[in-house]
């Protein structure tokens, strides 16, 4: 049982049982079919009197008949398992559909793809894990736990027979080369992106200001970002603070000091009546809001208030509460 939209509810064993219906459907007009697609397309004229009179009847008529057609069409098509499953080899879509976005561009390939083109250099998958000697086992060649990455390992390094100073720091500077080679391959990474880009054509200035911009990107605002050794540091740009020389023309200071002077012993005040009211109505704001909050809380202001004496105990005769006893002299 099927029930549609308008709220007809349909039987679907009723139309697979019916005596009319056969698997071989003929129309005057061919229908045209897109197997690739899964698209029949109907171009025989729609009888108006049998639409009139019996709508949904007709029109169900028509689609299961145009579906047969479609799928008798699949069944003459040649077929093959897949995964112990019988299955149509559809042909390729003879429709043009609409695309919402362009086919996208292919990218531009990077200096070592155009030169690994070139010589005719494959590129061979490398194997996850390696063999380490020393550690005994498998590890893997990139990321945690990778080889050569234990300090026992690397405690000592050997000095070459060249090295013209044996006190050198030669761990220290397998660091910085380390640095170096990760802060080349960022900058190399910045080239890719630009030279990919065929609208905008990537100067030293802009690769400049792209390589500061990646460096900002850190925690640290690029205060222990590494930089190439040949790398120019960027301008920043924005407002600086100036300061005023201390020796030389003290001309500027003079006059500076002078005009203050005579604001302070000027009889003649300037005042800016629009700052003073936008001041006074801002104070005025913010008192009404205090006063709002505190009747919100159900507390009293302190300012403006006075201190209220709880009940006075008459049997007793003492006071209770923030009163203060009299005290006699």
């Amino acid at each position: 049982m099927v029930k549609k939209s308008s709220g007809r509810t349909i039987n679907v064993d009723e139309i697979l049982e019916g005596t009319e219906r056969s698997t071989k459907v003929e129309k005057e007009i061919p229908l045209t079919l897109d197997l690739g697609s899964l698209i029949a397309c109907d171009l025989t004229a729609v009888n108006p009197v049998e639409l009139n009179q019996k709508k949904e009847q007709y029109l169900e008529k028509i689609t299961r008949d145009n579906t047969q057609i479609l799928f008798n069409a699949l069944f003459n098509l040649p077929t093959g398992y897949v995964d112990k499953m019988k299955c149509v080899q559809l042909p390729k879509p003879t429709t043009r559909l609409p695309r919402e976005k362009p086919i996208p561009k292919p990218k531009a390939p990077t200096k070592w793809e155009a030169f690994a083109k070139k010589k005719g250099i494959q590129k061979k998958k490398k194997g996850r894990m390696v063999w380490d000697d020393i550690a005994k086992e498998w590890r893997p060649r990139h990321g945690y736990k990778r080889i050569g990455s234990d300090k026992e390992q690397n405690w000592v390094v050997e000095i070459p027979d060249n090295a013209t100073d044996p006190y050198k720091d030669y761990i220290a500077e397998r660091e910085d080369k380390k640095k170096e080679k990760s802060a080349k391959n960022e900058l190399q990474r910045l080239q890719n992106i630009a030279r990919a880009n065929p609208q905008t054509k990537a100067r030293s200035e802009e690769l400049s200001q792209t390589v500061k911009q990646a460096h900002l990107a850190t925690a640290s605002l690029g205060r222990f970002t590494d930089t190439v050794a040949n790398e120019k540091k960027a301008k920043a740009k924005g407002k600086h603070q100036k300061f005023a020389p201390v020796t030389g023309n003290t001309t500027a200071e003079k006059d500076q000091s002078l005009k203050l002077i005579n604001k302070i012993t000027s009889k003649t005040v300037t005042v800016d009546k629009a700052k003073a009211a936008d001041m006074e109505l801002g104070n005025v704001a913010k008192r009404k809001r205090k006063d709002d909050d505190m009747k919100k809380s159900g507390r009293r202001s302190k300012a403006g208030t006075k201190p209220q004496a709880k009940h006075f105990d008459k049997k007793k005769g003492k006071v209770t509460g923030p009163a203060k006893k009299k005290i006699k002299r």
